[in-house]
């Protein structure tokens, strides 16, 4: 975003370029550049790289994970879905509900649909792939996991929060960045999560597949890798508090930045 005016751009080394009035799902772009408007990276701010109607995210998909949290892996890739009031950008403000003291981060890769697909093979699942963006998929453990509560889990009340997918910075395209990919989580500067994707339990293809065997994939859907281990509810750290900086890096991808505020 420019002066209040949203830009698809193209980011080459440390200069941005305008794409002007292109769909960013073609990637069938103009080689001629002669045309395009230079924007100084600085004086940017970033937007939602997507803003999807649909995230589809797996719970427990690394064996870290997994392992940390006492739980089975799954025999099927398990979703929940977050909200499109979830999602934010690079460098906004992760709000904290009111009343809750429970925040918790969790470090993972999105996986950005390029296509319509149905029925999709896993042997043809990367080719509706448009690229991968970083994710921080932030819990409220209070609503996840309420005690004494009759009916248990809560994911909805506990993922679905506003504000509570941050998204970003960009997008790199699937030829670009290649699995595996290292995810390391930090607060404060401080290394909560590190792992690589070759500890997930199901991959890419395999959860495109077997999500487009029940739903209609398009363009712009998002669906994300799953966690390492390192988050907060399960080893002890404290949780995310009003002026906290979280950030999430991935290898081949870039950084997300977010700051942390209490809702008054």
């Amino acid at each position: 975003m420019e002066g209040g005016e949203i830009h698809t751009v193209v980011l080459e080394g440390q200069e941005t370029y305008t794409l002007g009035e292109v769909n960013p799902f073609d990637l069938s772009w103009p080689s001629e550049r002669s045309t395009y408007r230079r924007l100084e990276r600085k004086i940017l701010k970033f937007v939602p790289p997507v803003l999807p109607k649909r995230v589809f995210l797996p719970a427990v998909n690394f064996r870290s994970h997994s392992s940390e949290s006492s739980m089975e892996p799954p025999a099927k890739p398990y979703f929940f879905m977050k909200t499109k009031e979830s999602v934010i950008g690079h460098e906004d403000r992760i709000p904290i509900p009111r009343g809750v003291s429970k925040v918790d981060y969790e470090g993972e890769i999105g996986v950005i649909i390029g296509k319509r697909g149905k029925y999709v093979r896993e042997s043809e699942a990367m080719n509706y792939v448009l690229g991968f963006t970083v994710l921080n998929d932030v819990s409220i453990r209070d609503f996840q996991f309420p005690e004494l509560h009759p009916y248990g889990l809560n994911w909805v009340m506990g993922k679905a929060c506003d504000g509570c997918l941050p998204m970003g910075p960009w997008i790199v395209t699937r030829d670009e960045a290649n699995f595996p990919m290292r995810i390391t989580t930090k607060v404060n500067g401080e290394v909560r999560q590190e792992g690589t994707t070759e500890d997930m339990i199901f991959g890419v293809e395999s959860m495109i597949s077997y999500l487009s065997q029940a739903i209609t994939l398009e363009p712009g859907d998002v669906i994300s890798t799953g966690t390492p281990s390192g988050v907060a509810a399960f080893t002890g750290k404290r949780y995310l508090e009003e002026g906290d900086i979280v950030e999430v890096q991935v290898d081949k991808i870039g950084s997300l930045r977010n700051f942390i505020f209490r809702e008054k």
